[in-house]
């Protein structure tokens, strides 16, 4: 299959980068421009897609974490930033390409969401009408709310994402699990559900806990959590990490697979159902 020729869609002035200079403040029309040029000029540019780029997203937004977490936030971050943001241009640009939208389309939509999300700050017109007297706990809810019903709208009574698990997990069905009370799975399968399906299951298992913890939908018999003298305990991150790093380990001499088995159980918990309790594996 051929690839269709990109056309020059962003300015009339595409085809000449300089006519941007770097210092003139509009660095970001100058970046379009160069992703342009490249569209048009470039044949391994020009063969990209949507999905072979998702490694390059992927990679570069692991390297910024990286820097982040390193402490290197100056200069190095400022650079792994301008990757990222390649990366948004040229999925921008790709949509632009075949009538989609645009980069200012997805600028437009960041900021509405913003707005939106954010009444403590901001009139549904946009106005700044700043409340004074919002609390950590009030923004977060009302963030938690508004997401709620923008989710909502969108589905229009399609199934939530983890109601198909993937297809090496479809193929290995999960042993019956007991039944959770039918308003507690209800609101555990919600949390699990509202996360990014395509998040590592790691990373996703976290951000369940938290949104847990945030929004009150822990079950009523949560085990106890375990101190850092108990198996299942670690006193510190470093800790943390050998302790995983065993799981794993024991995991893989037993031919199982850790990542699958995490991502299994989360698809069971957005479809309502729970695997067997920790308190069961600690007696």
């Amino acid at each position: 299959m051929t690839s269709q020729q990109p056309s020059s869609v962003s300015d009339p002035g595409a085809d000449s980068v300089s006519d941007v200079p770097a210092a003139d403040g509009d660095a970001l029309l100058r970046l379009r421009r160069v992703v342009d040029a490249l569209r048009l000029h470039c044949p391994w540019t020009r063969r990209l897609t949507h999905e072979n780029l998702v490694e390059y997203l992927v990679e570069e937004s692991y390297e910024t974490l990286e820097e982040i977490e390193s402490g290197r936030v100056d200069e190095s971050l400022r650079r792994e930033l301008g990757d990222v943001l390649f990366q948004i241009v040229l999925h921008a640009r790709l949509a632009e390409e075949r009538g989609s939208f645009d980069l200012d389309g997805v600028a437009e939509a960041i900021t509405a969401k913003l707005v939106r999300r954010s009444p403590h700050v901001f009139t549904p017109e946009g106005r700044l009408a700043v409340d004074e007297h919002a609390d950590l706990e009030s923004i977060q809810q009302a963030w938690a709310r508004i997401k709620a019903e923008e989710k909502a709208g969108e589905s229009g009574g399609a199934p939530p994402r983890g109601a198909v698990a993937d297809r090496a997990d479809a193929a290995e069905p999960a042993e019956p699990e007991e039944a959770e009370e039918p308003g507690e799975a209800a609101a555990l399968a919600a949390v699990v559900d509202s996360l990014p399906s395509h998040l590592p299951a790691l990373a996703r298992a976290a951000k369940t806990v938290d949104r847990i913890a945030r929004d009150g939908a822990a079950p009523a018999d949560e085990p106890a959590r375990p101190d850092a003298s108990s198996p299942l305990g670690a006193a510190d991150e470093d800790a943390l990490g050998e302790l995983l790093f065993t799981v794993v380990h024991e995991a893989r001499r037993r031919d199982q697979d850790p990542e699958r088995a995490l991502r299994r159980h989360l698809t069971s918990l957005a479809q309502g159902r729970v695997g067997p309790r920790m308190s069961h594996h600690q007696q």
